[in-house]
């Protein structure tokens, strides 16, 4: 098997990608504030912003601006950690969670609609390649 070629085509078959609504809207979801909004909304339990900047694969530099303009429009609040008041900790705001729930609620309903075009049993492969293309990534760290 050419893996070259075939790694060609997946550039291509990507790059078409980015014109689906719902691809679309998955990217906006993992990058800037809805990231930051989405990972503190399903990651129950204290979230420093340096666990962010890993996530996001940013500098802590760009999560502290990216946190300064989310404070100013009340989407999240920084205090300090609890349990190490030298460390400060990042908190939805209430703000905060209606924002991410009306934008997952759209980003769910078109990626189900994407979804239901393959029908169950490709829609089902989709997600499971997805799903060990992440394992293997781990595997390789």
């Amino acid at each position: 098997m050419d893996y070259t070629a075939l790694a060609a085509q997946l550039l291509s078959v990507q790059a078409n990608l980015l014109q689906v609504p719902a691809n679309q809207q998955l990217s906006r979801m993992v990058k800037g504030e809805l990231f930051v909004l989405n990972y503190l909304l399903t990651h129950e339990k204290i979230i420093h912003p340096k666990e962010l900047s890993e996530k996001m694969s940013v500098s802590t530099a760009r999560i502290a601006s990216l946190l300064n303009h989310m404070e100013e429009k009340n989407l999240v609040i920084r205090s300090s950690d609890p349990d190490d008041s030298r460390q400060v900790v990042v908190v939805l705001t209430e703000a905060g969670k209606k924002q991410i729930h009306q934008v997952r609620d759209v980003v769910i309903s078109r990626a189900a609609a994407m979804l239901e075009s393959l029908g169950p049993e490709d829609a089902k492969e989709y997600i499971r390649i997805q799903e060990k293309i992440w394992s293997n990534n781990q595997k390789t760290r």
